[in-house]
C-alpha cells in the first residue's frame, strides 16, 4: 500500500503512516541501504520483523522526500535514538504488526508510536507499568484501546526523553477527567529528581491500530525554561 500522509497537530511537524501489504523484495527494490543498515537487517531472522523494519525506513524517506542520490542513512546515537547523517532533521519511526510510521521535524525532538489491535497481549502485564491512578482509570473503562494507548503513551514519551525514564515511576499519564474518543490529546507527565516536565500526547485509535506522537521544545528554549520551578514542553 503506498504512503498515507496523516495531518500532524504539532506544527513544523510532518508525520505518515504506512499499511504493509507487500513482500520484502518490494521494500528492498526501494530502499537505498547501507553498510550499517545491512548489518542491522542482517540481525533480524523473523520475515515479518524484517518488513516492518524496512517499511518504517521507506516511510520515512517518503515522508521526507529523500532520492537515493542522497546519501542518507537512518542510524542511532549511543542512547538509542534514531537520527539521519546529511540530513537536518529529528525523526523517530514505529512499526507493529502491519503498519509504520513515521515522524520528522527540522526545529525539536519528536517521538512516535504505533501499537497493532491485532497482536495479542497479556493484560496483566499493565502493573508493570501502569501507576495506581492509571490503574485505577482502566479498572472504569476497561478497554484493551485504552491499555494499550497508555502503553503507547509512555513509549513515545520514552523515545523523547531516551534511557533513565522508567514507564511506571517517571512517566505519568494525567487520565483525570479525560475523555476518551477516537483522537485528540492526553496530557502526561515527566517527574524525575528535581525535572517536572508538562507534555502533551498527540493519539488516534481506529479499528487496527493505536498511534501516538509528541514533541520536545529545542535546547535553547529549555534552558531558559529551567530558571523557572516547572517546565512545560509542548
Amino acid at each position: 500500500m503506498p504512503f498515507i500522509p496523516l495531518e500532524s497537530k504539532i506544527p513544523d511537524t510532518r508525520l505518515g503512516l504506512w499499511k504493509v501489504e507487500e513482500d520484502e523484495l518490494f521494500f528492498l527494490e526501494r530502499v537505498k541501504l547501507y553498510e550499517n543498515e545491512w548489518v542491522r537487517l542482517s540481525q533480524i531472522a523473523h520475515p515479518q520483523k524484517r518488513l516492518e523494519w524496512l517499511s518504517s525506513r521507506l516511510c520515512l524517506k517518503e515522508l521526507l522526500k529523500i532520492d537515493d542520490k542522497q546519501h542518507v542513512e537512518s542510524l542511532n546515537n549511543p542512547s538509542g535514538k534514531p537520527y539521519l547523517s546529511n540530513y537536518n532533521s529529528y525523526i523517530s519511526y514505529s512499526h507493529s504488526g502491519h503498519f509504520s510510521t513515521a515522524i520528522a521535524s527540522s526545529i525539536k525532538e519528536v517521538g512516535v508510536d504505533i501499537e497493532y489491535l491485532g497482536r495479542k497481549r497479556n493484560i496483566r502485564t499493565r502493573f508493570l507499568f501502569m501507576n495506581q491512578p492509571e490503574l485505577d482509570w482502566y479498572d472504569k473503562i476497561n478497554k484493551f484501546e485504552a491499555f494499550i494507548l497508555i502503553w503507547s503513551a509512555k513509549e513515545t514519551l520514552y523515545k523523547i526523553m531516551g534511557e533513565g525514564f522508567a514507564f511506571k515511576d517517571n512517566l505519568f499519564i494525567q487520565l483525570e477527567n479525560f475523555n476518551f474518543k477516537d483522537e485528540g490529546i492526553v496530557k502526561a507527565i515527566v517527574r524525575k529528581d528535581n525535572l517536572k516536565l508538562c507534555i502533551d500526547v498527540n493519539y488516534i485509535v481506529n479499528k487496527d491500530f493505536v498511534l501516538t506522537y509528541s514533541s520536545k521544545v529545542p535546547e535553547k528554549e529549555i534552558k531558559e525554561l529551567k530558571k523557572e520551578d516547572r517546565l512545560i514542553f509542548h
